[in-house]
């Protein structure tokens, strides 16, 4: 049974790390403030461009990253505990060195690989959120809930404020400016290699610095409030696998409807004249504001296939994906920027329309299912995480050995 929910758990994290690929990639072929606009695009709105973003924006976009970071919080618990026992210190401290080296890891992948590394931020917020592991399930529940509508709230109110004064977008002035900064962004990210590292680290930095200084700090406080509701989850068996059939048919209905809400207002805001500016807030909100129940949405369909005949497939096809995340996120970004950044490969950056990056990414998805399962199939653990947990374990072995056990997280 441990060996079940564990590996509904990796199907949960392979699922996730596969997923989020097809939203970074448009921000490693584009500068961050246009690539996932529809009029902004600088390869045009040709009609399966266009396609490739609505699919994007309804069945992935911000899906993914709130999957992952509620597994995130479950892992805390996991390797962690609950701070009871007698091993809670030495539990803790193995936490706190998992956490303070990711976050030298990620600090070393958004500066040096790719600036759109969510590992620093995720390991910042840990170290605050690992205080709450001995809160009951229900307690952390209603924190992250809270925490997420608050954050929800504010977001429509400032919207609402903004339309109060015209709801208009900038002026021409505004526009022209706009656009000559993401023109020679571009530049920079298609020059030498020495240009789009350079473009990588200051965007990274300007981001990483802004989020945490900039009040109210919002991706931040987003990531909070996933992890709070991914440990509360862990703890009640959700993503673990154990709560009943009717809870995860309940999320799935959730789920979908939340689908359904995001789909008619992003095709809307498709398909009016202009695109206006209304429109665009209004479906951008609801996609954040519903993207958590959506993804529960996704967690259930996943329990339920590992309990059918025919759709347990996918939740096993998904699982080694999962058990090296770690190795294959950071494989994604490597894969990326060669693929696209000037001076690393075929350069690609402005050039490579949306079906081209899907084209990519549905290849980047293959690769590493074939090659998950062939290392899993040799070794205890991805070669990512193996380096990983040298600065919280010490020394393991890496070779598996038949008939060896999951090695723990």
């Amino acid at each position: 049974m441990v060996k079940e929910r564990i590996g509904l758990l990796d199907s949960l994290r392979g699922l996730a790390v596969l997923g989020i690929l097809l939203c970074n990639i448009p921000i490693a072929a584009e500068p961050h403030s246009v690539a996932t606009s529809l009029t902004l695009w600088p390869l045009g709105m040709e009609p399966a461009s266009v396609a490739v973003w609505w699919v994007t924006q309804v069945f992935f976009q911000q899906k993914f990253y709130s999957m992952f970071a509620m597994l995130f919080g479950g892992s805390i618990l996991m390797v962690g505990g609950d701070g009871a026992g007698a091993d809670a210190g030495e539990r803790r401290r193995i936490l706190i060195l998992r956490l303070v080296s990711l976050l030298a890891i990620g600090l070393f992948h958004g500066f040096v690989i790719w600036q759109g590394d969510v590992l620093n931020t995720y390991a910042v917020v840990g170290l605050l959120v690992l205080w709450a592991r001995s809160w009951p399930a229900k307690r952390l529940l209603q924190a992250g809930i809270a925490v997420h509508l608050s954050l929800s709230g504010w977001s429509a109110w400032k919207l609402l404020q903004h339309a109060a004064q015209g709801g208009a977008d900038p002026s021409a002035a505004e526009m022209a400016k706009f656009l000559g900064k993401v023109h020679a962004d571009s530049v920079q990210y298609a020059g030498t290699f020495q240009q789009s590292f350079v473009q990588n680290a200051r965007d990274f930095w300007d981001f990483t610095f802004s989020s945490f200084t900039t009040w109210p700090q919002t991706w931040p406080i987003l990531v909070l409030s996933l992890m709070l509701i991914g440990m509360g989850l862990y703890k009640l068996g959700v993503l673990s696998g154990k709560a009943s059939g009717g809870v995860y048919k309940a999320l799935i209905g959730a789920g979908l409807g939340a689908l359904a809400i995001v789909g008619m207002a992003e095709t809307l805001y498709m398909v009016l004249p202009d695109h206006p500016w209304a429109p665009r807030a209004l479906a951008r909100w609801l996609q954040s504001a519903t993207a958590p129940v959506v993804s529960l949405g996704y967690v259930s369909l996943m329990v339920m296939a590992t309990r059918t005949r025919v759709w347990k497939a996918i939740p096993a096809v998904l699982a080694p994906v999962g058990q090296m995340a770690f190795t294959n996120y950071l494989t994604q970004s490597i894969l990326m920027t060669a693929l696209l950044y000037g001076g690393r490969g075929p350069g690609l950056y402005n050039r490579l329309d949306r079906p081209g990056l899907a084209a990519a990414v549905a290849t980047i998805w293959l690769i590493q299912i074939l090659w998950s399962h062939w290392w899993m199939a040799r070794f205890t653990m991805g070669p990512l995480e193996w380096l990983w947990r040298l600065a919280y374990r010490g020394p393991m072995p890496l070779r598996r050995a038949r008939g060896a056990a999951t090695v723990p997280a």
